[in-house]
């Protein structure tokens, strides 16, 4: 059987979709992936051994009404060509993650009656998936309490690789001259230029008493100090991860399930809404009311809230690793294995 991935925009994605990968191969002998030909998607998907077809999809920019007029006749023009496409791979399922990416895969799908499934990472569906949940066979869920038409919760598939973290890797990268407590800052693939801005104002007080780790995002790289390394980016975010007595970062929601199946102390610091639709601050209050990670809101960021937070935070026990997210990439695989060969999969 054949399944076709599709979603984008950004690594969140993406990642779940190859997180999927070993348990997709128990049913599927040929696996594709949509995407843009200049996307994080296209790398990430032949990386892994997957074959990759270039789309054009329709970035919807708030900001822009222009824009927003011309969305559906370059949609209309996406759908028509990755019909083209479809009907030359004939998929048995296609797979939509979210994104804009996904959205002419899945309404191409749905012209030629193939059926789709979606998966929604964060706590609300995102504008794509609105869309898609809408056709769909049914709307995949990583909270519980996500409200979506047919929707299954399923939770969010997670690396397994990240049970192999290896803590002293990233020690000798780093090669810090002392032993102190690592806090580790992540703005995410492409860094947060507000999480930086706040490592730099609070480094000198810091690295008093810890070990400061600071993935940057590219173009952002800081020179290295006594206490402090910084890192535009890191391929073995896991072993860092597994470093790290505390990890201070945006709320995205797959570095969240990441997070807590390793049992991290974590700070979320959301991006506020106008920033985004207000899903990193959906996703931070649920993790934090089952882990008691802290929510630092970018607006009152200063030294004195982050350092307090840090320290109040590593006076406390560490969270139990929540192991769900392991979990769903399974139950996912079985899923759409069931959609594909037309059987009842709930």
């Amino acid at each position: 059987m054949k399944i076709i991935l599709t979603g984008g925009g950004s690594a969140g994605h993406v990642m779940p979709c190859i997180a999927l990968l070993p348990c997709l191969r128990e049913y599927f002998s040929d696996i594709c992936y949509l995407g843009r030909a200049d996307g994080i998607e296209r790398r990430l998907a032949e990386m892994n051994g997957i074959k990759f077809h270039p789309v054009n999809a329709v970035k919807f920019d708030r900001s822009s009404k222009l824009s927003v007029l011309k969305i559906p006749c370059s949609l209309s023009r996406a759908v028509s060509q990755t019909k083209k496409l479809l009907k030359e791979l004939r998929p048995d399922v296609l797979f939509a993650k979210g994104g804009y990416v996904s959205l002419p895969g899945a309404l191409a799908a749905r012209s030629l009656k193939i059926p789709v499934v979606c998966h929604e990472s964060d706590f609300s569906l995102g504008l794509a998936n609105k869309v898609i949940s809408r056709f769909a066979e049914c709307t995949l869920t990583s909270f519980e309490a996500t409200a979506a038409k047919r929707s299954l919760f399923v939770g969010n598939p997670v690396r397994a690789e990240l049970t192999q973290a290896d803590p002293q890797k990233a020690r000798r990268t780093c090669a810090f001259s002392r032993t102190a407590r690592v806090v580790l800052f992540v703005g995410g693939s492409g860094g947060a230029e507000a999480i930086n801005r706040a490592v730099d104002d609070a480094l000198s007080t810091l690295v008093r008493d810890f070990n400061v780790v600071h993935i940057c995002g590219q173009g952002n790289l800081r020179p290295s100090a006594p206490g402090y390394r910084c890192f535009e980016f890191v391929d073995d975010i896991f072993d860092f991860f597994a470093l790290a007595d505390i990890v201070v970062t945006r709320a995205g929601a797959n570095a969240g399930f990441e997070l807590a199946a390793m049992g991290k102390r974590t700070i979320f610091i959301p991006l506020p809404t106008g920033s985004s639709r207000g899903d990193q601050i959906e996703n931070a209050t649920a993790f934090a009311s089952v882990s008691g990670a802290k929510v630092l809101e970018q607006s009152r960021l200063d030294t004195y809230e982050l350092v307090c937070a840090i320290t109040d935070s590593l006076s406390r026990p560490s969270p139990e690793p929540d192991l769900r997210p392991l979990k769903a990439a399974p139950k996912i695989a079985e899923i759409l294995n069931k959609v594909a060969r037309r059987e009842k999969f709930a």
